[in-house]
């Protein structure tokens, strides 16, 4: 089964759809083909320190995405410190080899919400080898996205051409996993 799913670096159910999307991966339930997709393109570069009424909506985040863990799920995110614009690691995963997108992709997500590094940072960047850039790929991911009704993060797009948005897509990625332990 091959599945489509749009996400962002800066979003926790983001975070959750990579780690389901790798896990089901690894079981061989599907291939995934993960388009990252900038949502929030009004983050200002470098990004924004979080105060205190942005860490409150993190942490109201951040609890939602843990009480959708499955019982043998963990997933470690913590408030960052930086609300990232994540335009420039959409770019540099985009120009990311798609053998290696998945472990880039969990790369990105574990250095944002594990780290709270500013994935905008172009230093954060290169430190992880992610020197070149994509932009033509990641713009084309976006404008893809952008043609679906009601566009957010993360989103699913099935084989028969159902898509599946935000908590849905979470729903779906759980049942599949599901399906393919059994």
């Amino acid at each position: 089964m091959q599945l489509v799913i749009y996400g962002d670096f800066n979003c926790p159910f983001s975070a959750l759809a990579s780690s389901r999307a790798a896990r089901l991966e690894q079981a061989g339930g599907a291939e995934v083909d993960w388009r990252a997709a900038a949502h929030d393109l009004e983050i200002p570069v470098p990004g924004q320190p979080v105060g205190y009424t942005q860490a409150q909506a993190y942490e109201a985040e951040i609890k939602q995405v843990r009480g959708l863990l499955l019982p043998d799920e963990t997933l470690t995110l913590r408030i960052p410190k930086v609300r990232s614009n994540t335009v420039a690691a959409t770019d540099a995963y985009a120009a990311t080899e798609p053998g290696s997108r998945t472990q880039t992709r969990i790369e990105l997500c574990r250095t944002y919400w594990e780290e709270g590094r500013d994935l905008a940072d172009p230093t954060v960047l290169d430190a992880m080898g992610l020197t070149s850039r994509a932009p033509a790929i990641a713009t084309e991911w976006r404008d893809e996205w952008l043609t679906f009704d009601r566009p957010l993060v993360p989103m699913m797009r099935l084989p028969d051409g159902h898509v599946s948005r935000g908590l849905g897509a979470l729903a779906r990625l759980a049942d599949l996993i599901s399906e393919a332990a059994a």
